[in-house]
């Protein structure tokens, strides 16, 4: 703790005091991946218990370790995350990160090496951890079988209005919602991860995204009510609910608008149910709207369209298409930025020259790799052969939608600094430039104003805000 500043510290405090007293937020989730929240979380936490603020039996502590290839590492990481939070035990313990196959074999099928599953069984004896679950951001298939094998009580789940992030346009309902009706079936917890950021930025919505939720409620309120609402929104079907919801914070004040839209819930549940459906309703329309009155393009353009993990070159074009649909719907431009970005961030990990994809995947990092699997496209490659399965009505536009995401959403090279003699041939060669809407090299395209953002509720700013 001797490296944390004292005005973090006591930050951190203040939004655990304004979280559990003031609002009534009892569920404490962190990770072991998360710096060093657990370590500031333990001291914190201490800190509150022992001056008779808060009782560790009226708090749900839920901490995150991913797997493992040893159940040995496994476990020396599991033990430092219980020694840094403080406590005799957790309340919610979850696999951080069930992405990719070979995860799965580490925590149920790892020989010598020992399962991770075996450790936790062993915790759970011994009283220091409560209940077993995993997060994912895998692809919908593998999400299914960890439920299936019934060694698990509930789920971090992304599932949103507007995708289901790394699984949007997977399996047979195009994302999880499957999955979200099978945990329901199997009475299994379901705790969504990020709805405000991974949900579509909601703390720092387009002007359009914000201009069709108004004048009902704000988009943060709106994220938050569709998922509370989501077992009636479902229409019956199956049983589909949500039972938790988390929010970051750098500062006390980010947990004003979740707190707000949890006690118009628990309030006016039912006017707040008809809000949502009337929003669902202006989303829908707009979405028409933003591609042409195309409903089919809306009900199709997955069909047939490679996750990362079936691509022939390793690329996520689920989630390229989806970042498409959601610029051209409701004007989602940085959240699409941000979701093709981590593509970007794994592209500039990759090794081509490396023979085997095993090997490839070696060298980013087995464990790393599978946080958020796929590689963004190459401009100018022909992906032709990844889409083989796509209906032939929607080839061209697929492709244009990948074309319109490099244009919109990928890093540009540096501008070139021109020399003197450059800039001196540039003046006197009388040459018409070009329009200023065209895009010139290196710079980004004309934003059209309904994808620019509305305001700005960063969550993660440097705390506290400065001056």
């Amino acid at each position: 703790m001797n490296q944390v500043p004292t005005d973090c510290q006591d930050n951190l405090v203040r939004i655990l005091r304004r979280a559990i007293c003031d609002y009534g937020m009892n569920h404490i989730e962190t990770a072991r991946g998360y710096g060093c929240s657990e370590l500031q979380l333990g001291a914190a936490l201490r800190q509150l218990f022992e001056s008779g603020v808060v009782k560790r039996e009226d708090l749900i502590i839920q901490t995150k370790v991913a797997p493992f290839a040893t159940a040995k590492e496994f476990r020396e990481t599991l033990d430092r995350s219980l020694s840094l939070l403080q406590v005799d035990y957790v309340d919610l313990f979850a696999f951080h990160g069930m992405n990719m196959p070979h995860q799965y074999g580490w925590v149920f099928e790892n020989g010598d090496a020992g399962n991770n599953m075996d450790v936790v069984k062993e915790y759970v004896a011994a009283g220091k951890i409560r209940h077993v679950g995993f997060s994912t951001h895998g692809p919908q298939d593998l999400i299914r079988r960890c439920i299936e094998t019934d060694a698990f009580e509930y789920v971090n789940l992304h599932y949103h209005f507007c995708g289901s992030y790394t699984t949007t346009g997977i399996g047979p309902e195009k994302g999880n919602l499957g999955n979200l009706r099978l945990l329901n079936q199997k009475d299994m917890g379901v705790f969504v991860i990020s709805p405000y950021d991974k949900g579509g930025k909601l703390y720092e919505p387009s002007n359009k995204l914000r201009s069709l939720i108004l004048p009902d409620m704000e988009p943060m309120a709106f994220g938050s009510a569709w998922l509370w609402n989501h077992g009636e929104l479902d229409g019956g079907k199956e049983p589909s609910k949500v039972h938790t919801i988390v929010c970051g914070a750098a500062r006390p004040a980010d947990l004003d608008q979740p707190a707000v839209a949890a006690y118009l819930q628990s309030t006016e549940e039912s006017s707040q149910l008809a809000k949502v459906r009337s929003v669902l309703s202006r989303l829908e329309t707009a979405a028409k709207e933003g591609h042409d009155g195309d409903t089919d393009w809306l009900e199709t353009c997955y069909e047939g369209v490679p996750k990362s993990n079936t691509s022939k070159h390793t690329v996520e074009h689920n989630q390229i298409v989806w970042c498409y649909n959601v610029i051209k719907s409701y004007g989602l431009l940085q959240f699409a930025k941000d979701r093709y970005g981590s593509l970007e961030g794994n592209r500039s990990k990759w090794d081509d020259s490396l023979p085997t994809l095993e090997e490839k995947y070696k060298k980013v990092g087995l464990g790393g790799w599978g946080f958020v699997p796929g590689l963004s496209l190459v401009p100018g490659q022909d992906y032709s052969d990844d889409f083989e399965k796509v209906p032939e009505k929607n080839k061209e536009k697929v492709r244009k939608a990948e074309e319109f995401v490099l244009e919109y959403c990928a890093k540009r090279p540096a501008k070139k600094a021109k020399s003197n003699d450059e800039e001196k041939k540039d003046e006197g060669d009388g040459e018409k430039k070009k329009e200023e809407e065209e895009t010139k090299e290196g710079e980004e395209p004309r934003i059209p104003f309904e994808w620019q953002t509305a305001y700005e509720m960063k969550p993660w700013a440097d705390w506290p805000d400065r001056p």
